[in-house]
């Protein structure tokens, strides 16, 4: 952990989401200044045009959360580059997959911690601490693991579930997962029949009470519909 607060850089192509992730972030402690950036290739401008400081004001980036679904190079293959361009940072893969091949990928691609795009601000802030402290993260939501009696969604569906709890439309929730429009309103209805709703409201509200989602304050919109 730096002496002087901490520099985080956020890269996501999505502008909403990290304005929700900043107001969450810039809540921890030893957070000081907040950069963001679109892709890797904007992120690594940044140091570029301050190599001195590493990415801008408030000195050397300290810890990257990374989006693995970027436009042009995703988050896995840009690893070598943002590690060129910000050598004493750690980072930490945020995902709206929390798939186990994923996990396991960021693990081996040298990742200090993975987070889901649906875990909670406390959880959010937690592994914040403990990345920066130098400890690996790499935590899940809850709902990664087995599901309550009667209800059996697939590592997919949880996918969409989680998007769904974010507000997202489908067309964006399709664009993400790297999925078919056709495809993701699919598992939307396979996921209202196993929640046994008909609409999003309502699987929100069912999800949460069985514990399958936890819904990010700062960045979740209201539901739209399927």
């Amino acid at each position: 952990m730096p002496a002087r607060p901490a520099h985080l850089l956020l890269i996501d192509d999505h502008a909403l989401f990290r304005t929700g992730l900043r107001l969450i972030v810039q809540e921890h402690p030893e957070v000081g200044a907040i950069s963001e950036a679109g892709s890797i290739a904007e992120a690594c401008a940044l140091a570029q045009r301050a190599p001195a400081s590493g990415g801008g004001g408030g000195g050397a980036v300290d810890l990257v959360l990374l989006d693995i679904m970027l436009p042009s190079m995703n988050g896995f293959d840009g690893m070598p580059s943002l590690r060129k361009a910000f050598p004493q940072a750690r980072i930490v893969f945020v995902s709206a997959s929390v798939a186990p091949d994923g996990v396991r990928e960021a693990r081996a691609r040298g990742a200090d911690g993975f987070l889901s795009k649906s875990a909670s601000g406390n959880d959010i802030l937690q592994a914040i601490g403990a990345v920066l402290a130098g400890q690996p993260c790499f935590a899940v939501p809850a709902s990664s693991g087995p599901l309550p009696d009667g209800v059996a969604l697939t590592p997919r569906q949880r996918d969409v579930l989680r998007l769904l709890s974010a507000g997202k439309p489908n067309k964006v929730i399709a664009r993400q997962l790297d999925l078919s429009e056709s495809t993701v309103r699919g598992h939307v209805t396979a996921i209202f029949a196993q929640l046994g709703v008909d609409n999003r409201s309502a699987a929100l509200l069912r999800a949460q009470h069985l514990g399958l989602v936890d819904v990010l304050p700062a960045y979740a919109g209201p539901a739209s519909a399927a």
